[in-house]
């Protein structure tokens, strides 16, 4: 049987209150002795504050939510670490879901979440919500506590928002493969339904047309993010003879790997490949790719910043949050020299 707060002021021969104030290290009108008296029958009896009894008279859970679309995906697995021990630190619990990127499950999710009596909630909309933005909205409209969209967002939609430029990060990717002389230069995107993959496709756009280069029609080669998605670009790189590659998402550059690798295509010697989020090199043997960084760490964090500055500071305006993304340089680029034709 758990010992309770009653237990404790029963034994100190304190009122309740006074040992909840104690425990709580709010201010009071009790003698350090006392206080310590009851901090040690707590102690030797292994008590546990009931986290719904304390939230019924500080009106706070300290529980966030968090919605996501995937956590098989590298880097939502790591955004999730990142917030959850961010959060922790401030004594705070997160609750984790997964809306397996459609829309209708963020909604379901956000309800769900809700009903746990949530203080704030992070959310990474679906792909699909692009297509149902006014309800999505409407749904975070209605919400009465803070809320944080973390890396996809809606552009034009007024509340807090943590994300990178994705132009700049496709932007200095496919640059970095012109500048090593690539002209042919493939692009596997998710154009369909994602608008950070949007973002980055006229990244790839602006460094093609900046320095001269034509597009071909079958150097845009359609992905959704997954695995399988890469694999089967593969088919499509192989044909079309380009040079290079500009991979909109790690999960897909793992995918082309190893297509690439059942054909014997060896990277960099045969083909030249620039990933983004750099979240897959931990994981490769023989070979390290370049890629945008987009620093899961600090977007996590940031976002983390935000809620707690609102949960302290009720009345902030909103923080619209555009981090910037790295290139890192690693072994999956080569040199190539276009000769003139005569």
């Amino acid at each position: 049987m758990s010992f309770k707060l009653k237990d404790i002021a029963k034994e100190a021969n304190v009122s309740i209150s006074a040992v909840s104030l104690v425990l709580n290290d709010k201010p009071c009108r009790i003698s350090e002795e006392k206080k310590a008296l009851i901090k040690k029958i707590a102690e030797d009896n292994n008590y546990t504050p009931n986290i719904n009894a304390r939230s019924l008279i500080t009106k706070e859970t300290k529980t966030f939510g968090l919605i996501i679309p995937d956590i098989e995906n590298i880097f939502f697995s790591r955004l999730t670490k990142a917030i959850e021990n961010y959060c922790r630190q401030f004594g705070y619990t997160l609750i984790i879901v997964n809306s397996n990127d459609e829309y209708t499950q963020d909604l379901n999710l956000i309800d769900l979440l809700l009903s746990r009596g949530i203080d704030g909630l992070f959310i990474t909309i679906s792909n699909s919500a692009y297509n149902h933005q006014e309800d999505i909205c409407s749904k975070l409209n209605k919400l009465t506590i803070p809320y944080v969209m973390i890396d996809r967002i809606f552009p034009d939609f007024d509340c807090n928002k943590v994300y990178f430029d994705n132009v700049k990060g496709a932007y200095l990717a496919t640059k970095n493969l012109i500048n090593h002389g690539h002209r042919r230069i493939s692009c596997i995107i998710n154009s369909i339904n994602s608008q950070n993959s949007i973002s980055r496709f006229e990244g790839y756009k602006k460094a093609m047309e900046e320095h001269g280069l034509s597009i071909e029609s079958d150097f845009i080669i359609e992905g959704d993010y997954h695995i399988k998605s890469g694999y089967a670009a593969g088919d499509m790189i192989i044909k079309n003879n380009t040079t290079a590659v500009f991979v909109s998402n790690d999960m897909m550059a793992l995918g082309l790997l190893k297509r690439l690798r059942e054909e014997n295509i060896r990277v960099p010697e045969d083909l030249s490949i620039v990933s983004y989020d750099n979240l897959l090199n931990d994981f490769l043997i023989d070979m390290q790719i370049t890629s945008i960084d987009q620093k899961v760490s600090e977007l996590g964090t940031v976002a983390c910043d935000v809620m707690l500055n609102h949960i302290q500071n009720k009345e902030l305006e909103c923080k619209n949050i555009c981090l910037d993304p790295e290139l890192i340089i690693k072994n999956s680029i080569k040199d190539i020299v276009y000769k003139e034709q005569p």
